[in-house]
């Protein structure tokens, strides 16, 4: 495991937050983290409305460890209190392709902690050591704060062609 994919750092409002790879023992944190987002950031996630996490797409989810497909996840550990899955980064590649499309999630009772930028530091990074040389994700167009994070990245923003609530941000990992 590549060091930079494991990260380590004081959260502003207490505890440590922790980096790395998802596994299949996540499988329960994952579901608790889907149930804890809010519906608007289900919606902005998603681009629509989910009350359940389909069993389908947790099983991929908690299976993303392959240079293909791969998932990073953000860890809260805070004294006297049981670690927490606060967030989820992940990208797919395409098939016979050099890019590869990336989603991102974190928990609503943590953003503006930094979760965000660090998780898609990392997964950028992954991308980047498994031979991808450009990342994209679709962002609702009303998801300001996912936008902001793009722009502090650097992501190009350009609108969809087949649907104009969304945005295509890209970035190239090279």
């Amino acid at each position: 495991m590549d060091a930079a994919l494991m990260e380590k750092w004081p959260l502003t409002h207490g505890g440590i937050c922790l980096i790395r790879p998802i596994s299949l023992d996540d499988r329960d944190s994952v579901l608790d983290l889907f149930d804890h987002l809010s519906s608007k950031s289900r919606y902005f996630r998603y681009a629509h409305a989910m009350s359940t996490l389909p069993e389908e797409l947790l099983i991929q989810i908690i299976h993303a460890s392959s240079p293909d497909n791969f998932a990073l996840v953000a860890i809260v550990k805070k004294e006297n209190q049981p670690e927490s899955l606060v967030g989820i980064a992940r990208y797919i590649q395409e098939l016979n392709a050099t890019k590869g499309e990336f989603s991102l999630s974190v928990s609503d009772d943590y953003h503006h902690e930094g979760i965000g930028s660090h998780l898609m530091h990392a997964i950028m990074h992954s991308a980047k050591l498994n031979g991808l040389t450009e990342i994209y994700g679709y962002v609702v167009k009303e998801n300001h704060d996912m936008l902001a994070l793009m722009r502090h990245l650097d992501f190009s923003l350009q609108t969809d062609e087949e649907d104009a609530g969304l945005y295509i941000a890209t970035h190239n990992c090279i």
